[in-house]
């Protein structure tokens, strides 16, 4: 969803009733070396690192192991931005 206020402009992930998802938000520069953001893609990382490539994005790791938490894979998005994608 796409909200534009007086001051500011953001775009809402999508989610279920009252869950936390997330927003983007345009006021800051594409960085890949500002906070590392992990987006949960439980079940899909193989369709997710497609939808990476597909969109302009590159894949800098494949899916690793962190431990009994899970795995991640990092990502820059079209925007050159780095993100964690994480898969239990």
């Amino acid at each position: 969803m796409h909200i534009k206020e007086e001051h500011f402009e953001f775009v809402l992930l999508p989610h279920e009733q009252l869950n936390v998802s997330g927003c983007l938000t345009t006021e800051s520069k594409p960085s890949a070396e500002g906070a590392l953001i992990y987006f949960n893609v439980i079940g899909r990382m193989k369709e997710a690192l497609k939808a990476v490539e597909a969109n302009g994005g590159k894949i800098l790791t494949q899916p690793m192991a962190m431990g009994e938490y899970g795995t991640r894979a990092l990502i820059l998005d079209c925007e050159g931005n780095r993100i964690a994608l994480y898969d239990k």
